[in-house]
């Protein structure tokens, strides 16, 4: 028992996904017009969204049905400003963001209650890739299946469509969930906002085994230094968990 207890715990090198998340974004756009990065009116807007979310879902249902989405977000969206190439694309935008926010809440309100995840990242060991996955979750719902089996039902919601980003969150969330639980999640939804789209994955849509290759070939976009993340026992890091999660609602 002494000599296992004086083992350096091992630690595994940390694979954030809004890092990779972030990278995919801007490559897309570099590939769009050369030396391009993510505009800044998507970086305003996805922050409005992800302040509008974890303030409408902090309440109670009660109140949320008291509550038009629209008027959170009409607090948290960016004034006026250069980011937006013209005032009619800066309507255009808040226009069917709003839009497409409105239908998502009354999907869900069908639904689900209360979130068991509410913007929070977590993170887990993945022995077979020597990382530290983390994950940011912006809702995750529980639901309870027909034979009394429960599933995850995981939300994420994205200012405009890009299909690698897409992909690249289902296989992280996919390996987590295997890792943490030991089963996929229900499925996973995908909201493009500017789009008005809504995607649904179901959970066995691929294996672990195909996951965890395409998370190797992601490996190699999350090169930043090590920073404070929570852990499947719910301690943060050394930044704090509210630090963490403020930081996370910046794209």
């Amino acid at each position: 028992m002494l000599a296992a207890e004086n083992q350096p715990e091992i630690r595994f090198q940390p694979f954030r996904d809004y890092i990779v998340e972030r990278t995919l974004l801007d490559m897309a756009e570099s590939e769009k017009k050369a030396g391009a990065a993510l505009p800044k009116w998507r970086q305003q807007v996805q922050y409005a969204v992800g302040h509008t979310l974890n303030d409408f879902y902090s309440l109670t249902p009660e109140v949320r049905l008291q509550t038009p989405i629209q008027f959170i977000l009409e607090q948290r969206w960016p004034p006026r400003s250069g980011a937006f190439s013209s005032l009619l694309h800066y309507w255009e935008v808040k226009n069917k963001v709003m839009d497409s926010l409105i239908r998502a809440v009354s999907y869900n309100r069908d639904r689900y209650l209360m979130p068991v995840k509410l913007y929070e990242d977590w993170h887990v060991a993945v022995p077979e890739l020597k990382m530290d996955l983390s994950v940011i979750f912006q809702l995750v719902w529980q639901m309870q299946g027909g034979r009394g089996e429960d599933g995850l039902i995981i939300q994420k919601f994205m200012t405009c469509r890009c299909e690698e980003v897409a992909e690249g969150f289902f296989h992280m969330v996919n390996v987590f969930c295997h890792k943490a639980y030991g089963r996929p999640p229900e499925r996973v939804e995908l909201f493009f906002l500017m789009e008005g789209e809504q995607r649904c994955y179901p959970g066995e849509s691929y294996s672990l085994a195909y996951s965890l290759d395409y998370l190797r070939l992601l490996s190699v976009l999350d090169e930043s230094p090590d920073s404070g993340t929570r852990s499947l026992s719910g301690h943060a890091g050394s930044r704090g968990t509210e630090e963490v999660r403020c930081r996370h609602l910046l794209m």
